[in-house]
């Protein structure tokens, strides 16, 4: 979660710095309402699932955002980021396999192995 934060602090800063360069104020932060209980609320599985639709809507808002940018440094900034949250995405998905949290999605058949499965029927 440490990484998480400081890698959004990073973003934060970078697209705040962009707007006050172009003499744009930038919007605060929703973190002034974090308390300092130490009690978790909600469960640690849930929580990683929340991270991980966040990531996955990040990712996806950053790429949408570099196709409709007409600025190729905010282009550029877009997809560094994007690639940066999918590293953090894919280290929140190894936290979840090894805890047995994440399932196999549905799949299509291996029609290879179907072909060679010793109980087919002719």
């Amino acid at each position: 979660m440490m990484r998480g934060n400081e890698i959004s602090q990073k973003h934060i800063k970078l697209f705040a710095n962009t707007l006050l360069n172009d003499h744009i104020a930038a919007p605060m932060s929703s973190d002034l309402y974090i308390t300092d209980s130490t009690t978790p609320v909600f469960s640690e599985k849930l929580m990683m699932f929340h991270m991980s639709l966040l990531s996955a809507t990040g990712t996806g808002n950053y790429a949408t955002a570099a196709a409709a940018s007409q600025r190729s440094d905010l282009a550029l900034n877009y997809e560094r980021m994007s690639f940066e949250i999918g590293r953090y995405a894919k280290a929140g998905a190894d936290i979840m396999i090894k805890n047995q949290w994440l399932e196999q999605p549905p799949g299509t058949i291996n029609k290879e192995q179907l072909i060679r499965s010793p109980n087919k029927k002719a």
